[in-house]
């Protein structure tokens, strides 16, 4: 079996693309045979899938169960021959693999202009020789595919358009926003998506800027959560700040907090519920002490969130004229019971309380019966 190589040198370049997209989603033992492949391109060892198969304490099928893995990724080539063995693998051009001379230039020139801060724009310069650059932010992720079947399958940006848009002043400043509210250097995907917000969704700067600063504020920092809202926010047609500062105010922290009362921490409220949180706050003008007493009240009741039975409680609130906490206290106080007042006929004696009176007693007027038996 041959296994071809592209270039020599006394190290193992892996592209990055093969950490961000690749690596994560692939099985660990498939991972530790392509970097063997690769290592092995730059030697003239004589490989064979026993060989490998002994390297790795596998079977020679679990090798070559790697192998179709990753030509299904696009990352290699297997060629057999006419009788199916398995004759040559070649490690294809899925991840470009840069000539090691062009990347020692690069890493050197990347050390000085390091040292003298560079801006997006000098980070994004690639290499002229496009089979072979050592791309940097969103040029080296040009056309990946996104993850999420919600999400479009492709971001349709071209290389050249995103190294277009990496020129600009106000997207290198983005950029550099976007890096420190994320808190780190920006991945290539991180940038492929900014740039498909920008051009695709046509938001503007301030707009993304106001995203991220939004989602972080969430304690969202992954960009998967970024894009989803981004698209939310686009299929509701928001164009400026102003438009999502709206939107997002029915996201406030009094109604965060009425969500965390009722136990809901993993999405926001529906539109219903935002709409009777709104009466509460806006209309009936409760405080948040009072909107939580009435979530606490349902829970002990119905033993589950329900924002109608809430409402019910809150209502009956403002009707009887509740306004803080306290009133509701003195809402439940029973009143005092008023003793009945009982009427006593003159010369009836109250008959005793004992088992011979548990029953409906006959109403005489003892008085007239003595009078009676006088004149007979």
């Amino acid at each position: 079996m041959i296994l071809h190589k592209y270039h020599s040198g006394d190290y193992t370049l892996v592209h990055n693309r093969f950490f961000d997209e690749y690596m994560p989603s692939a099985n660990g033992e498939f991972v530790k045979i392509y970097l063997y492949l690769l290592r092995s391109s730059d030697t003239d060892r004589e490989l064979s899938l026993s060989v490998i198969a002994d390297i790795f304490n596998h079977t020679e099928s679990d090798v070559k169960r790697a192998l179709t893995y990753w030509e299904k990724k696009k990352l290699l080539q297997i060629s057999y021959t006419p009788d199916g063995e398995l004759k040559s693998i070649t490690l294809t051009d899925g991840v470009s693999f840069p000539d090691p001379q062009k990347t020692a230039d690069c890493a050197r020139s990347a050390q000085r202009t390091q040292e003298s801060v560079p801006s997006y724009a000098e980070e994004t310069a690639v290499v002229s020789d496009a089979g072979n650059r050592l791309d940097s932010y969103a040029s080296h992720a040009a056309d990946f595919p996104l993850r999420s079947d919600s999400e479009p399958k492709r971001i349709s940006i071209s290389a050249d358009r995103k190294k277009e848009l990496a020129a600009q002043e106000d997207i290198q400043q983005l950029m550099y926003i976007a890096q420190q509210y994320l808190g780190k250097k920006l991945s290539s995907t991180e940038v492929t998506n900014i740039l498909y917000f920008y051009d695709e969704l046509h938001f503007s700067v301030d707009l993304i800027e106001y995203l991220i600063e939004y989602c972080v504020s969430k304690g969202k920092r992954s960009i998967s959560y970024i894009r989803a809202v981004a698209l939310e926010w686009a299929s509701k047609q928001i164009s400026t700040v102003a438009d999502a500062k709206k939107d997002t105010n029915l996201y406030s922290k009094d109604y965060y907090a009425v969500m965390n009362a009722f136990g809901i921490k993993d999405r926001g409220p529906a539109q219903a519920e935002a709409e009777m949180m709104a009466r509460w706050f806006t209309q009936y003008h409760f405080s948040l002490e009072v909107v939580l007493e009435a979530c606490r009240r349902t829970i002990n009741r119905t033993h589950a969130p329900n924002f109608q039975y809430a409402d019910k409680i809150l209502a009956s609130w403002k009707e009887a004229g509740i306004a803080r906490l306290s009133d509701i206290a003195a809402l439940d106080r029973p009143a005092p019971a008023a003793a009945p007042a009982q009427k006593s006929q003159p010369g009836r004696k109250n008959a005793s309380a004992n088992r011979f009176n548990n029953f409906p007693q006959r109403d005489y007027d003892f008085e007239q019966l003595e009078q009676q038996l006088l004149d007979c």
